[in-house]
């Protein structure tokens, strides 16, 4: 198993926004974690990555190892944070972007070498962005800087990805692409667990879903045994009917804006007779 949760509990002050929560993750998973607003999707993330720890006795091992006992610098060469919007200061090239992942990998006064830069021009060339590596980070779209973040995480020498909502803020096309190269990096052994608020992003790309709600796992599967009617209505309050367009593939469709749709879509058509 690569990466196990027992019994996290975790509160800021007096308020615990995580209650107990378990789940194991295996290597090459795209595992996203769905939720409403406040639910604990993104505590939970930090505490992977080891930025906060549980308490009353709960733990998390990666590869075996207590979380713990693996110091930061260590953990950094194979995990690796992407987080869901990155605001640069300065016009760094999109390449030195990718370089930052090699430090730590690096003393603090050493330089960058070939065989760095061979790294971060692989890492571009897999997502197909090689030809932004000259380009400032700061004058690309929103997808290709995710895309770069997720580049310099190949350069780190990460295999395990932790994403908060990846998809927030891209246009449609973006998400699409973003989405694609998940998967094609998955089935080359990579690991991705992501927050989303997208019930379709997760029915689409993850090999398994994780529900959380106050602070609780309430499912935890598939993709299709998980992502139902009933659960969705659970987490959102909100009436959804899941729609199966080809074989494995499958939509969300809110049921009073399905009907609205419909209604709408049949007026159209008898306007055009």
């Amino acid at each position: 198993m690569l990466l196990q949760a027992d019994n996290i509990t975790f509160g800021y002050s007096s308020k615990t926004v995580l209650h107990d929560v378990s789940f194991s993750i295996r290597r090459g998973e795209i595992v996203s974690l769905l939720g409403p607003n406040g639910c604990g999707k993104t505590t939970l993330l930090k505490i992977l990555l080891g930025l906060y720890h549980s308490k009353n006795g709960g733990r998390v091992r990666f590869e075996g190892r207590e979380l713990s006992s693996i110091h930061q610098k260590t953990l950094a060469r194979s995990v690796a944070y992407v987080p869901q919007f990155h605001k640069a200061s300065f016009a760094y090239r999109v390449l030195d972007v990718v370089l930052m992942g090699r430090m730590p990998h690096k003393s603090f006064f050493s330089r960058y070498n070939r065989h760095d830069e061979e790294l971060a021009r692989s890492a571009l060339a897999k997502l197909s962005i090689l030809h932004l590596e000259e380009r400032p980070y700061t004058e690309i779209s929103g997808g290709e800087r995710q895309l770069t973040l997720i580049a310099r995480a190949m350069a780190q020498g990460a295999h395990t990805f932790i994403f908060d909502e990846p998809a927030n803020g891209l246009d449609y096309g973006n998400q699409i692409r973003l989405l694609e190269e998940l998967i094609n990096l998955s089935r080359e052994g990579y690991t991705f667990i992501k927050s989303t608020h997208f019930p379709d992003h997760a029915l689409w790309v993850a090999d398994r879903v994780i529900m959380m709600k106050q602070g609780t796992i309430i499912a935890n599967g598939s993709s299709e045994e998980t992502i139902t009617s009933e659960n969705l209505y659970s987490l959102y309050g909100r009436e959804v009917d899941i729609h199966a367009l080809k074989e494995s593939f499958r939509v969300c469709v809110p049921r009073k804006l399905g009907q609205v749709g419909l209604t709408t879509a049949g007026k159209l058509k008898q306007s055009y007779h």
